[in-house]
């Protein structure tokens, strides 16, 4: 019989803090990611995965415990016998005395075996007595705990269904486990937090950003070590959204630290900047930081001569973005020239970008080019151009 606290390198009396912490230790220490191709440390991992289910759980911790007692309790009544083969006077002996005592008593003889025989089963019977005992006891103990769990979760459940997500959340957090009966409320706990951030993606689709903030907060509370990029640029959004500038930026800086959608992040900071602040030289800033690291990524993938390879197919729309708001940030602030070449890079990339025609246009126009504001305020209506071109046009 295995001794699963010798395994575990313990003593019988451990507590479970003691099991956890033993287990937790030789699982690292024998993993078999640890030791490839020596399949007798997966053998070890195995019998040390065997003995924590058995120690953790308290019902067969109390079967182990009491098989152990009784296995020690048997072992202490037996003698060790050692065969010392007979002398000669042992056997003049032994017949002297045979013929001496005379006939053997069997009256004796029967009470002895039927004396041993009774203490032998009265103990079985009272090892038997005490595991019935205690398995009652045990699973009196279970029922009343699963029920007080299960209340539980139905005090949360319905916390969860009237919106209380932050209190349905904590109490079922305190559930840090569940038995093979409460299926449905592990998976209950699994899902909360899509369910979360389901209910904010329905509110930031119909535009209510205010119920979307709300939701996708608790999420990043509930959950602050997962990346959840998407519904953080969701929740940039709608801050923006909902007049709160700064919220939106902060998030979208944290992009920048974890290098997610750097380009994107910096272009929709600039957008901000430019739409909420009215900062015109930050939002300057911030897409020429991003026009860098665009020009090191096309050097990177293409080569120096990235201008002759390139086209909107290999391309994010972001970089769109880049250039659009690139040419309208130097067009606002009057350096027509540097608008004029941002709005043509993206006509180069993207041919079918009006906006970028009517950026040009309007940046020929402001320079007092009226034949060539002309032309672009052409190409943008052979884009769908849906504006109205200045009189001296027509």
């Amino acid at each position: 019989m295995t001794n699963y606290y010798h395994v575990l390198g313990l003593s019988e009396d451990a507590t479970p803090a003691e099991i956890k912490s033993a287990f937790k230790r030789l699982a690292v220490k024998y993993h078999p990611d640890k030791h490839p191709g020596r399949p007798e440390m997966e053998e070890k991992f195995k019998e040390i995965n065997v003995a924590h289910q058995i120690l953790s759980d308290e019902y067969e911790k109390a079967r182990f415990d009491l098989k152990l007692k009784y296995r020690q309790f048997s072992q202490s009544q037996e003698r060790p016998y050692t065969y010392q083969p007979p002398s000669a006077n042992t056997w003049k002996n032994q017949a002297r005395r045979r013929y001496a005592s005379g006939r053997i008593d069997y009256r004796q003889n029967a009470i002895a075996t039927a004396y041993a025989f009774g203490i032998t089963f009265l103990i079985a019977l009272l090892v038997m007595t005490g595991v019935w005992i205690k398995r009652s006891y045990d699973d009196h103990l279970l029922e009343k705990r699963l029920a007080e769990r299960r209340t539980t979760y139905m005090e949360a459940k319905q916390l969860f269904e009237a919106g209380e997500y932050k209190k349905a959340f904590e109490i079922m957090t305190s559930l840090k486990f569940f038995r093979t009966e409460e299926r449905d409320m592990k998976i209950f706990k699994s899902t909360m937090l899509d369910q979360i951030i389901e209910k904010g993606d329905k509110a930031y689709r119909a535009k209510n950003y205010i119920k979307a903030i709300t939701l996708y907060e608790l999420v990043q509370e509930f959950a602050p070590d997962l990346p959840y990029y998407e519904l953080k640029q969701k929740l940039a959004e709608s801050y923006q959204q909902n007049n709160q500038p700064e919220m939106a930026i902060e998030i979208l800086e944290g992009f920048l630290v974890s290098d997610y959608e750097l380009i994107g992040s910096l272009v929709k900071i600039a957008e901000i900047e430019r739409d909420e602040r009215n900062d015109l030289n930050e939002a300057l800033d911030r897409l020429l930081t991003a026009h860098r690291l665009a020009i090191k990524r096309y050097k990177r993938f293409y080569g120096d001569g990235y201008a002759l390879v390139i086209n909107e197919k290999y391309l994010p729309k972001s970089h769109f973005y880049l250039y659009s708001n690139l040419a309208d940030m130097y067009y606002r602030l009057e350096d027509y020239e540097m608008a004029i070449k941002a709005a043509d890079w993206n006509k180069y990339v993207w041919p079918d970008s009006a906006v970028s025609y009517v950026t040009s246009a309007q940046a020929y126009e402001a320079m007092g080019r009226q034949n060539q504001a002309c032309i672009e305020f052409s190409g943008a209506k052979d884009r769908n151009w849906q504006g109205v071109s200045p009189i001296y046009c027509r």
